[in-house]
Formats: structure tokens, sequence, C-alpha cells
């Protein structure tokens, strides 16, 4: 770790405590650790550090990086907490069986504070994970209390002049509602499973819910080993979604703004929700308005989007905690009577310039977490929920077909990729009209996803474009959804 010496060892650092600080050197009980972690509240990580090391961790931050992961989860080990180097399967604090999470957030124009990030647990060892379960698995025995700092992040400050604003303590097992412990097994158990199947190279954050199996390091990371396959898989880490996180951080202040599908009763989320949609199945858009008690004056554009909404007990303005929670995007997808479908899905709208700046898959160095593309990391972490309808033959109505939930197959990467990249060598050339064409590639292709013609964008040339963006095929699509 860079800040090496900088850091004190547990014996010393309890001395510390003891002279300086007048704090008890070891926690035995929650109370004892929620005691002291009250002390950070509306501070910063710079009134726990002696003066005597402050000097030397502003040089080491400003030499080897202020956002490298975990340094400020470092320095709250040590400096507010005197806890000794822990790198052992124990929580932090060991005899309260609390296990010390930091995490950032930034202010949100509607929602006062979201989530900055995901928030990663420990690495998954393949070879371990297979042989247990999930009632005595290693992740739930580290992380069954998680005591989480969330601090504010500020571009431009350094990490130990970031402010905490909230601290939680959260048991897994009895601090959510059934229903979200529920999901967290259930995803653990998936993650697990395609592991036992030898397809631990084919994992995606977007396989699951709320608790999701993360890419770790480099680029260049080493990748590991799995029991069940001769195939090597990247190396991964079990984590909190970044949108769950944020829906946590909203029930810790309290602001509930959107609406639920979960009943009294725990369920899945997917079974949740293809239950909500079951009853219309074979309906018509008409029926289901009625059922609904939904009069729409007139059908607007994103009015299929609207009546799935519906479907789910939500409104044009309401969100579904349940899709908000599990990053799920709602996509309504409509079929030709024939049953064709005509439609591409499409993406944001890149820029031009910064696209050229982009890499597939790209990392400083191991510390880090690998930073994605923009499309990638859609492809990677975008869940969607394909509510689909089938127009009626010489009819206006339409009648929904079949509701899925989907997420874009591992195997398939390398098409994606190779789209990428043309489209950034295209760019780069200026050569705008050989952008990847639905025709060149069996996955994706680049069109454009502007309000019109005058829709456009600067390019690195300092000519003007049409917007556009990457769109999945029609035809790829068409393939998932007929299973």
């Amino acid at each position: 770790m860079f800040l090496g010496n900088v850091l004190l060892g547990g014996e010393e650092m309890n001395e510390h405590w003891k002279d300086n600080r007048g704090m008890k050197p070891y926690y035995k009980t929650k109370e004892d650790v929620m005691q002291r972690a009250q002390d950070v509240l509306h501070k910063t990580l710079r009134a726990f550090i002696p003066e005597s090391k402050i000097a030397e961790i502003e040089e080491a931050l400003r030499k080897y990086g202020n956002d490298r992961k975990g340094f400020l989860g470092e320095l709250a080990e040590t400096f507010v907490f005197g806890l000794p180097r822990n790198t052992r399967s124990e929580a932090d604090f060991t005899l309260a069986g609390i296990e010390l999470k930091t995490t950032p957030i930034i202010p949100h124009k509607t929602k006062r504070y979201r989530a900055k990030e995901r928030l990663v647990f420990s690495m998954i060892d393949y070879n371990k994970v297979a042989g247990e379960t999930w009632e005595s698995s290693s992740f739930l025995q580290k992380n069954k209390l998680l005591l989480i700092l969330f601090y504010l992040y500020v571009a431009g400050k350094l990490i130990v002049d970031y402010e905490f604003k909230f601290i939680h303590l959260l048991d897994l097992l009895s601090g959510l509602s059934d229903a979200d412990t529920l999901q967290i097994q259930a995803d653990w158990e998936k993650i697990v499973a395609k592991i036992k199947r030898g397809e631990a190279h084919l994992l995606s954050d977007a396989d699951t819910c709320y608790l999701g199996a993360c890419t770790k390091g480099s680029s260049t990371a080493k990748p590991k080993k799995q029991p069940f396959s001769n195939n090597l898989a990247k190396p991964r880490a079990f984590a909190f979604k970044q949108k769950y996180l944020t829906i946590l951080l909203q029930e810790i202040m309290s602001r509930k703004d959107i609406h639920s599908v979960m009943g009294k009763k725990p369920r899945l989320l997917e079974d949740a929700i293809l239950a909500k949609f079951q009853p219309f199945v074979g309906k018509t858009n008409i029926e289901i308005e009625r059922a609904v008690n939904w009069h729409p004056e007139k059908r607007s554009k994103h009015y299929k989007r609207l009546l799935a909404n519906r479907i789910l007990g939500g409104s044009g303005s309401n969100k579904i905690a349940e899709l908000e929670k599990s990053n799920t995007t709602l996509r309504a997808i409509t079929l030709e009577p024939s049953g064709q479908l005509t439609e591409s899905i499409s993406f944001e709208a890149f820029d031009y310039k910064a696209l050229l700046t982009e890499e597939w898959y790209r990392s400083g160095d191991d510390a880090h977490e690998p930073q994605l593309a923009g499309f990638h990391a859609q492809l990677e972490e975008q869940r969607f929920l394909f509510v689909v309808f089938q127009k009626v033959r010489k009819s206006t109505h339409i009648v929904l077909k079949k509701v899925l939930f989907w997420n874009f197959p591992m195997r398939d990467l390398h098409h994606a990729q190779k789209v990428f990249d043309c489209t950034k060598d295209c760019i780069r050339r200026g050569d705008y009209a050989s952008l990847p064409k639905i025709a060149d590639n069996p996955v994706a292709h680049v069109r454009p996803h502007g309000r019109d013609a005058s829709d456009t964008c600067v390019t690195p040339q300092g000519t003007y474009e049409v917007k556009r963006c990457f769109w999945l095929n029609a035809k790829y699509i068409q393939k998932a959804i007929e299973g």
C-alpha cells in the first residue's frame, strides 16, 4: 500500500489512542463501535490525524494520487478507530463482529445526495466460494454487520478534507426489508451457481439485482483459475450496486419517494415484477387501460412505457423502487403483426471527442477498480425488463405478449468491442460514412440518435455531425426475446 509506514501498527496505534485521546484500544460491543463512530459526524479525517503525520500523508496523496481505492478507509481504520492492519477474513472489529466501510456520496438535485459508486466487499475466491452455502459463507461471516461511513466527495479536495455526512450500522439479515435480504441471498446464490457451472468467466454485474460480482484490478490483472472449467476468469468482488446503495442512503435520510411493487410477503424481485404483469399477458392495451383505471387523453411517444408503469402500480412520474435499486431499465418493445422485431435498442448519444479518450477496459494500476468505456459499462452492468407488445393486424391496438428480464451475455462481448473499436477508428479518421452498420456485426451498430438532422455534436475535426449512439441490433434482441 502506498501509505506504507505512515500507517501505524496495531500496538503503536493503541498506545497513541491511550496517550493522546483516552480512547479504549479495543471494541468489544456494537455500542463501543458506534460510540466512537459518532465522533466522525460532520468532521474530516484531518481532525483525527496527528499533526506530525499530516504533512507526510498530504505528500503521499499528492504523489500517488488522491482517489486510489481504499486509502480513505485505511486512514479511517488507523486514525479514527485505532485498528491494527487487518488482511484476515474476519470483520474489522473482530469482537463486535462489525466490518468498516467508507463510501463517497455526491450532491443530487432532487434526492439531496446519491452514492457516487458501488460499495465493494471482498474478492471472490472462486475455489472457496463454490463449496459454501449462504448461511456459512465467508461473505456473510465478514459482512453481516456493516458500519458504513458516508463521506461527501468534492473534486479537487484531498481525502483528509472530505466531510463525513452520515453513519449507519447495517445488519444484512435483520436491518433490511425481508424482501431485500431474500434478494441479496438469491443474488449471492446465483453468482455461486454460475461458478459451480464452470462459468466464472461469463459472470456479469448485470446477472443479479442488488449484490453484484464486479470486476476488480486493472486490464492487465492476472486472470484467476476457477474450479469447474479450464477457462480463466477476471478477478471479481462482491459489491452492492451503486443504485441500490443510493436507495439505502435515501432510506437512511427517510426520503422514500418511489413506488414499491412488493406486498407484505417478501418475494424475489423478478418474481414480484413478473407476477404484476402475468394477469395482463394476452390482453390489448385498451383492456389493460380499463383494468388499471387509466384513461390517457392521448397516446404519447412514451405511451407503452407509461402503460407498463401503470401495471406495476406506479404512475407516469413515479419510479419503481425494485427497478431503480437493481439498475434495471424497462424497455417497451413492439413486434410487428408477423412477430418480427424491427426496432433496435438504443443507448445514450455519445460525444465524438470524449469517445476517443475512452478505452474498452482501462485502469491505471491494480489499486483502482477498472474503468470501463461507457458502452462497455452499460453492457456489463445494465439489466433490462423487456415488456413485449405486438401490433394487431388491421388495428391500432397492441397486445401484451411477453415480459422478461434480460442482460447482455458476456460470451458476446467481443462482438460489441469490435463495434466500439471500429467506431473510434472511424471518428479518429473523420470517416463518419463508414461507422459500423447493422449488417456489419451480429450484435450492435451505430446510427443517428438525435431529435432531427439539426441535432448535432462537434467532432475532433471541428466539424459537426448528427448525434449518434450505439444500438443493439433488432434481430439480436429478437433472439433474446424468443429465448
